[in-house]
């Protein structure tokens, strides 16, 4: 079993889980103010259906880049949550407002693996990095829920003008880390942005899929975090931190 001094995580679906009870009441807040009762079970499992859609939106238009780092993707995103629902008014305001807090992290909660995975990874001497399509606040979000220290390094899409699967941000990695590529993995939830991006960098790449949806991905794949460490090499010191953005570029 091949094993890595440099580990770099995603964030969203990775470190990050959407808290749909959470999101749901936003939701039937939101339709309370317009004048529309929306039932709190419907709307979770309409939102629910739509993250699982996510994989396919994002491979269709940039989530980062765009004016407002990827505002219009994420106004349609849920705008469309509302019109599964059937509210027929104009919910633009309502959109904003989700929009906006979903960018603050207000929605999503750690994996319960993600702490304790991190701080054993780090008791070996491993470096910890993040690269992730992510708004410019990724560091803050990751301070407020108690992680950002773990990390060296810090790749974020919104800063360094490109997004994964491009081969390019792989390279910032590769920068960042000060490592040969034979030394990186790189560890998130998606086929198309994290696996088959890492591999046309020449970096590996370990999917994690924690409710078995890619049985037929033929790379590595956990489905917890904490099998992460089975693929750590223990090193005696821990490197500075850098962050990359687009200057650096």
């Amino acid at each position: 079993m091949p094993q890595y001094t440099t580990m770099v995580f995603d964030v969203g679906g990775t470190l990050l889980r959407l808290d749909l009870d959470k999101l749901a009441r936003a939701y039937l807040r939101a339709g309370a103010a317009a004048g529309v009762a929306l039932d709190f079970e419907r709307t979770r499992a309409v939102l629910q259906a739509l993250e699982l859609e996510l994989p396919a939106r994002s491979q269709q238009r940039p989530i980062s880049l765009e004016q407002g780092f990827g505002s219009g993707f994420w106004d349609e995103f849920y705008a469309e949550g509302f019109r599964r629902l059937g509210v027929g008014k104009d919910m633009s305001a309502a959109v904003v407002d989700i929009r906006e807090r979903f960018q603050r992290a207000e929605f999503e909660t750690l994996f319960d693996d993600v702490k304790p995975t991190l701080a054993a990874l780090a008791a070996r001497g491993v470096t910890l990095g993040i690269l992730s399509n992510f708004s410019p606040n990724c560091e803050d979000v990751l301070r407020q829920v108690g992680i950002h220290a773990h990390f060296a390094f810090f790749v974020v899409s919104a800063l360094a003008g490109i997004e994964k699967p491009d081969p390019r941000i792989f390279d910032l990695v590769v920068r960042a880390a000060n490592r040969p590529r034979s030394e990186i993995v790189y560890i998130g939830d998606s086929v198309f942005h994290d696996a088959q991006g890492a591999a046309a960098a020449g970096l590996t790449a370990i999917l994690v899929d924690r409710t078995n949806r890619y049985q037929e991905f033929s790379g590595v794949r956990v489905r917890d975090l904490t099998e992460l460490l089975a693929y750590a090499r223990e090193q005696p010191t821990l490197r500075g931190s850098r962050e990359i953005g687009r200057e650096n570029f």
